[in-house]
């Protein structure tokens, strides 16, 4: 998963309404979102590794991981990033406590974000949680506006800050069907910044400017899944497009689940 938009409101009926796309190599096996044997995790899977990038459970528990783009954080043999959205979601450990102790142990990993919480209202309090693992500082999350792509929370890459615009003009539109219309233009965008605004994260400039769009196509890599999540109260929906090696036109699946959270 390698860019985000959010806004997290847990006062409101809908506490969190998320936009992302997921960019990964298309030689890599993947399986779609989907119901896990258990019943209770709904996620996509990584058949490499088996990990996950982004999650959400019955009893309200959500997680998503992107990586820290940056050459010099690669560490041969280190575990997957996936497994921490995974094992997130099938702990029953607070958030809190969940990334106290990742926070110890993050720099076992290549560089990561997690985004991660407890969203079903049943529970005393919701709450969404942020670790970047060079920061290995885990903060609670107020209500806002938030984007996510490959640096640190709200790092204002182009691409970021065109992303957090797109979710302002998706939350002008009232009715719910039209802001998500807004919200898939938005994640199909392939704009790419002005190179004298790119960021210098160590890659060549050439692959700095062909990943800069919020929408990315590569030889061999780019875009592969674009999800938009809504939680409310006691129930959430999410909804995902897969892409072939093509443009955004190019679509593969569409999916959606809708479901509430246990008593």
């Amino acid at each position: 998963m390698c860019i985000t938009v959010f806004r997290w409101s847990p006062g409101d009926d809908t506490s969190l309404l998320l936009a992302a796309n997921r960019d990964e190599f298309f030689e890599r096996p993947t399986q779609e979102m989907h119901w896990w044997p258990s019943g209770q995790v709904l996620a996509g899977r990584d058949l490499r590794a088996n990990g996950a990038w982004m999650g959400l459970t019955r009893q309200g528990r959500f997680a998503l991981i992107t990586n820290i783009r940056n050459p010099a954080m690669r560490k041969h043999g280190a575990p997957s990033r996936g497994h921490i959205v995974q094992q997130f979601l099938e702990s029953s450990a607070t958030p809190a406590a969940f990334l106290s102790e990742l926070g110890h142990r993050a720099q076992e990993f290549e560089g990561f974000n997690l985004l991660c919480g407890s969203l079903a209202a049943r529970q005393n309090h919701r709450e969404l949680w942020f670790l970047n693992s060079v920061e290995a500082q885990p903060k609670r999350l107020a209500a806002g506006i938030f984007a996510l792509s490959n640096a640190s929370l709200d790092t204002p890459w182009p691409k970021v800050v065109r992303i957090k615009q797109g979710m302002r003009h998706a939350l002008a539109a009232s009715n719910l069907e039209t802001r998500d219309q807004r919200l898939l233009r938005l994640l199909s965008n392939n704009t790419k910044a002005e190179k004298r605004d790119l960021p210098n994260t160590g890659i060549a400039r050439e692959i700095e400017y062909d990943l800069s769009s919020i929408f990315i196509r590569r030889p061999g890599y780019g875009t592969r899944a674009s999800s938009l999540v809504r939680v409310e109260k006691h129930n959430a929906s999410v909804f995902e497009l897969t892409y072939a090696e093509g443009d955004a036109s190019d679509t593969l699946k569409e999916r959606r689940f809708e479901f509430s959270f246990d008593a």
